[in-house]
């Protein structure tokens, strides 16, 4: 297969190390997270501009989307939701949403990376040596359990024992089972009904020379990938009895650095992206593990530090991101067209989500309007009904109820008259 990723846009907004990126589902937006403590959300289709960010007291380590919910973990180990992409129409909602901080949890060391599942009532985060486990009840996300730390395996140079880190947990077909990439003691399959280890060592036979940074899941979680820190990118293949072992792409990055690199699978799981610390992102596919194409970023001593991928309608986007200690880091956008823009016709699903949205929208302003009238009445019943019950017996075509008064010549009141009757009537009120 052929890769064609063009640049589309280069963002300046980090001013250190940017740790990790991620695009909400509909490609519109893309949140950064970085060393100078800011959470940012850039506006892909309005010139990447900042629409909201965040400072915070230390350093966002982890980020992603999950029903138009910001989820962002730091160095502290503190796991947090924002709303920064609030649509509602009345500002003061909005900026309420969006100024809303709702703290989640606390772990005891950085969180590292996090990952939901595709119904998206449960999430994975791995913070230090443990992998954290979370269901969402109702609205709320409450923290269940610590999996269990992995016995070590392997041979140990000079007989010390590597520090036990997890650096990714990614969920299968069956929510139940998932997969815990660990960097020194390789693979661990995991049941969480059953709350307990399916498999006790998978991938990686030497600990002291093989690591493995971070991983990702293919679509159809049939394979996994995982930069390995001193080889490449190591494909496996995931059966029921192990994780078998396919292949190394060589992508070998200089000994001095020695820093975990980002992957992704793109473009349908057909192929991968992988940061590297030569100033690019390299594309590989899947089927042979080929370089495919090189996104150059930066300079060759450049270190791509996060990655991010969403695919939109007639295009896909790559987002990659920096980590060059002592130099301005930038984030780049880089797209690949699926097809002539012009001619382009929305597909029916996306066709029947505009139309939801906009009665969701529609339907809120009613509720707000009616809870309005019902506190107006609530609080002011006299003016309510001298203001209103004339013009509902009216409106459903009912005689107002008949009074004794004397006969008169019938004189139709001014609309001068009923003004004043009203302010009258209000006026009592306020006496």
């Amino acid at each position: 297969m052929n890769s064609s990723y063009s640049q589309l846009g280069v963002i300046l907004a980090p001013t250190n190390y940017v740790n990790a990126l991620a695009f909400s589902v509909d490609g519109r937006y893309l949140a950064s997270t970085s060393n100078d403590n800011v959470v940012r959300v850039y506006d892909i289709g309005n010139q990447f501009s900042v629409i909201w960010e965040h400072e915070d007291s230390c350093p966002p380590t982890a980020v992603t989307w999950m029903d138009g919910n910001l989820f962002v973990g730091n160095m502290d180990g503190d796991l947090v939701r924002y709303c920064p992409t609030s649509t509602s129409t009345i500002k003061w909602i909005r900026e309420y949403r969006r100024s809303t901080r709702e703290a989640i949890y606390k772990a005891d060391a950085p969180i590292h990376t996090m990952e939901f599942n595709t119904r998206g009532d449960r999430l994975l985060l791995c913070s230090g040596a443990d992998v954290l486990f979370f269901k969402k009840h109702s609205e709320s996300w409450q923290f269940q359990d610590h999996f269990p730390r992995p016995v070590p395996f392997g041979e140990y140079y000079n007989f010390d024992t590597p520090e036990t880190v997890a650096t990714g947990a990614h969920f299968l077909d069956d929510h139940n089972e998932c997969i815990v990439a660990y960097l020194h003691d390789g693979f661990r399959k995991f049941r969480i009904d059953t709350w307990e280890y399916t498999k006790n060592q998978w991938g990686l036979s030497n600990r002291s020379f093989e690591k493995i940074g971070y991983s990702a899941r293919s679509p159809d979680s049939k394979s996994v990938v995982a930069t390995n820190l001193h080889r490449g990118l190591d494909w496996f293949k995931i059966t029921p009895e192990k994780l078998k072992k396919m292949s190394t792409s060589g992508e070998i990055q200089d000994r001095r650095f020695n820093i975990p690199l980002p992957v992704l699978f793109i473009n349908n799981g057909q192929a991968t992206v992988m940061g590297t610390t030569k100033g690019y992102a390299a594309i590989f596919e899947v089927k042979h593990g080929k370089k495919i194409q090189a996104l150059k970023h930066g300079g060759d001593q450049t270190w791509i530090t996060a990655l991010a991928y969403a695919e939109s309608g007639y295009r896909r986007l790559i987002a990659t991101g920096d980590g060059n200690c002592g130099q301005r880091t930038k984030i780049v956008i880089w797209c690949e067209k699926l097809g002539d823009t012009s001619s382009y016709k929305l597909r029916p699903w996306t066709v029947i989500m505009k139309i939801t949205q906009i009665i969701s929208i529609v339907g809120r302003n009613i509720l707000i309007l009616l809870g309005i009238a019902f506190v107006v009445a609530l609080l002011f019943p006299a003016w309510w009904k001298v203001l209103m019950g004339p013009r509902m017996m009216a409106y459903y075509s009912l005689e107002l109820p008949r009074q004794n008064i004397p006969s008169t010549p019938s004189v139709t009141p001014s609309s001068t008259a009923r003004i004043k009757e009203i302010l009258s009537s209000l006026g009592d009120l306020l006496a």
